[in-house]
C-alpha cells in the first residue's frame, strides 16, 4: 500500500530504481545460450500448452508453459511483502534472487520503492506443495504477475543440463495452468516457466512472470464493480493428456483505493523517414506512463504491407534500440516492443498497424520529471508478402545484378543442394550480417511442393531439421564475418529456370533522431 515512512532498504532500492535499468547480465546470456542449449537438450518433450478457455486467449508459446500446482487447496497466507511470505519456508531464497533480477526491469522495483502495492502477494501450501503468486499489478490495459510453485513431484524430476540451466522431465510432471477469471476474453503472454534453484537447498522452484492484454474499456468495466480481490482459475493436465481438469479458484486481495490511473499524453508527432521506398514516415501517437513502466504507441499507415521492429537492430550486445531519457538524466532502455498486426489474420480489424513499445521503469512517481527524450538509432523493416521478382537459369553467366526498389545487388554463384537453390551475393560492407532482402519462390508453386513433401517419405527426410544445421528459407546472411559474401538457401523442386520472389525482410533503416516531447506542465 502507499505508505508515509520507508525503512533503510526501501530506500536503498528508491535510489537504485532512478539509475540506468539495463538488462541483467544473467539474462542477456541466457537468450545468447538459447541455440547451443537446443543442440545439448536430451530427447525430454517440452511442456504443453495448456488449451484455454476462450479461443480469445491466445498465449505465446513461452507463455503456454504454466506453473506447476497442487491438486487440493489449503489455507491462504496473505503478507504485505513477498520476503515476508516466504519467510519460514525453506528453499526460496533462488525465488528472492530471482524476483530481485526481474523486478530491476520489469518496473515494479520502482512502483514498490514508492510504495505502490495495489495488491498482496498469497501463498498456498498443501501437502508437499506451495504455490505463490506475486506482484500482481494492474494498470490501464495490462495486468502482471508473477507465479512460482515447489513440490516434491518437481524435484524428483528435475535435472540440470550440461549448460548450467534447470529443467525437468515433463513426460513425468503434471502440468497447471491459471487464467485470469475477471478478464476472460484477454490475450496473455510472458517469459514462459522455467526452473530455478537455490544452490544452497538444491530446492527446484518453477517460476514465470506472466501479463495479460486488456483494453482501457475492460478494466474500467471491472472497476465499476468496486472489486476487492482478483480471481485466477487453476487448472491441472497429468502427463499423457491433452485435457486440463479445473482445481480451484485463487484469490488475490485488490485495494481499488491504492490503484492509480495511467498518465496518458497525446502526441500526434510525425517522424520522418528519408529516402526509404515503403516508409517515408511514421506517427509517435501517445505516451502512456503508468506505475511500473513508460509505453510508447507508434502508427503507420493503416493497412500497410510491411511491419517495423525496433528490437535488436545490429549486433546483439552492441544493437542500437531506441531509449527514453528525462530532463533529470535517468534512462529507460527498451523492454518489449510488440508488432502490432504482424500477422494480418491473427489482429482484431480495429487493430491499428504500428508499434507499442515498453520501456524499463517510469517517472510515474516523480512529479519533478517533466519531459522525456525518445533516443533512435534505427530499426528494421519487413515486408509481409513479395513485391517484387526476377528469373534466373542455372546455366546463365554470372555474376549477375539485381534491383531491388532502393538498392542493387550481385549474384555471384548458384547451386543446387539437397532440395535448396543456393544463391551467393556480393557484400558492400564486410562489416554486415544480412543482405535485408528474403528469397522465395511463387507462391502457388511453394504450397504445392509443401504439399508433396507430406506425402513423399523421400522429400520429408530430405527436409528434417538436423543439429547443428540452421536454415532460414531464402533469409540472405552471412554466418561468418570473414567471407565477402551473402548466403540463401531457397526450398524450392529443382527447375530448369526459376522465378525468385523477393521482399524486404529484417531491412535495416538507419535514422538518427532525438525526440523531446512534455508530459506535465
Amino acid at each position: 500500500m502507499l505508505k508515509s515512512t520507508r525503512d533503510k532498504q526501501v530506500k536503498e532500492e528508491l535510489a537504485q530504481s532512478l539509475q540506468e535499468l539495463p538488462v541483467p547480465a544473467s539474462l542477456l546470456q541466457f537468450a545468447k545460450d538459447v541455440p547451443d542449449m537446443a543442440e545439448s537438450m536430451p530427447a525430454i518433450p517440452a511442456r504443453r500448452p495448456i488449451r484455454q478457455r476462450s479461443r480469445k486467449v491466445r498465449f505465446t508459446i513461452a507463455a503456454a508453459c504454466a506453473l506447476a500446482v497442487v491438486a487440493s487447496v489449503g489455507a491462504a497466507q496473505v503478507s504485505p511483502t513477498f520476503a515476508d511470505m516466504v519467510k519460514g519456508l525453506p528453499g526460496f531464497s533462488g525465488v528472492l534472487s530471482w524476483l530481485d533480477e526481474v523486478r530491476g526491469y520489469d518496473g515494479v522495483r520502482n512502483a514498490r520503492s514508492y510504495g505502490y502495492e495495489p495488491t498482496e502477494a498469497v501463498v498456498k501450501q498443501f501437502g508437499d506443495v506451495t504455490f505463490g503468486i506475486s506482484d500482481v499489478y494492474l494498470t490501464g490495459d495490462k495486468l502482471s504477475y508473477k507465479t512460482f510453485v515447489k513440490s516434491d513431484e518437481i524435484k524428483k524430476n528435475a535435472f540440470k543440463r550440461d549448460n548450467g540451466y534447470w529443467d525437468a522431465d515433463w513426460r513425468k510432471t503434471t502440468d497447471y495452468s491459471f487464467h485470469s477469471v475477471d478478464f476472460k476474453e484477454a490475450r496473455g503472454g510472458g517469459s514462459g516457466g522455467f526452473i530455478i534453484s537455490d544452490d544452497a537447498t538444491k530446492e527446484p522452484i518453477l517460476v514465470q512472470n506472466s501479463y495479460v492484454d486488456l483494453t482501457p474499456q475492460q478494466v474500467q468495466d471491472f472497476m465499476n464493480k468496486n472489486p476487492k480481490e482478483l480471481r485466477f482459475h487453476v487448472s491441472k493436465i497429468q502427463p499423457g493428456q491433452q485435457n486440463s481438469e479445473f482445481l480451484f479458484e485463487l484469490s488475490v486481495p485488490f485495494n481499488k483505493s491504492q490503484w492509480r490511473e495511467d498518465l496518458i499524453v497525446p502526441l500526434h508527432q510525425q517522424v520522418e523517414v528519408a529516402g526509404d521506398p515503403d516508409l517515408p514516415s511514421f506517427t509517435l501517437d501517445q505516451v502512456k506512463i503508468t506505475p511500473t513502466n513508460t509505453h510508447l504507441d507508434v502508427k503507420i499507415e493503416q493497412g500497410a504491407s510491411h511491419y517495423l521492429d525496433f528490437r535488436q537492430v545490429g549486433d546483439y550486445e552492441g544493437r542500437l534500440e531506441p531509449y527514453l531519457t528525462d530532463d533529470k538524466g535517468n534512462k529507460y532502455p527498451l523492454l518489449v516492443d510488440r508488432v502490432q498486426k504482424m500477422y494480418d489474420s491473427a489482429a482484431s480489424p480495429d487493430e491499428q498497424d504500428g508499434n507499442k513499445m515498453e520501456f524499463m521503469s517510469s517517472p510515474y512517481f516523480d512529479p519533478s520529471v517533466k519531459r522525456l527524450t525518445l533516443h533512435f538509432n534505427g530499426f528494421q523493416l519487413t515486408e509481409k508478402t513479395p513485391s517484387a521478382s526476377f528469373t534466373l537459369s542455372p546455366g546463365e553467366k554470372l555474376p549477375k545484378t539485381v534491383r531491388f526498389k532502393d538498392k542493387q545487388f550481385t549474384i555471384v554463384e548458384t547451386s543446387y543442394k539437397k532440395g535448396y537453390l543456393w544463391l551467393k551475393i556480393k557484400k558492400e560492407h564486410a562489416e554486415d550480417s544480412r543482405l535485408g532482402i528474403q528469397f522465395g519462390i511463387p507462391r502457388d508453386l511453394a504450397i504445392a511442393y509443401r504439399e508433396k513433401i507430406e506425402k513423399t517419405p523421400e522429400l520429408e527426410e530430405l527436409y528434417r531439421p538436423r543439429p547443428g544445421v540452421a536454415i532460414i528459407d531464402g533469409v540472405a546472411r552471412s554466418e561468418h564475418p570473414e567471407n565477402g559474401y551473402f548466403e540463401a538457401g531457397i526450398m524450392t523442386p529443382e527447375q530448369d529456370s526459376y522465378e525468385i520472389t523477393m521482399m524486404r525482410n529484417s531491412n535495416p533503416i538507419p535514422l538518427k533522431k532525438e525526440i523531446t516531447f512534455e508530459i506535465r506542465k
